[in-house]
């Protein structure tokens, strides 16, 4: 599987999601982003996962 560079810090009115399929990770200041790869919904990673 590739290793995608990590786009980490992201701006301060961006947040940062992650590809559950491939693992491609990027910034945006949308609420809700697809993998233009695997055209999955990525995870936000910048909110807390419930414990």
């Amino acid at each position: 599987m590739p290793t995608w560079s990590d786009p980490a810090p992201c701006d301060d009115d961006e947040r940062l999601f992650e590809c559950p399929d491939c693992g491609k990770r990027l910034c945006s200041d949308l609420s809700a982003v697809s993998c233009d790869r695997c055209e999955t919904e990525m995870q936000n990673l910048s909110v807390p996962r419930p414990e």
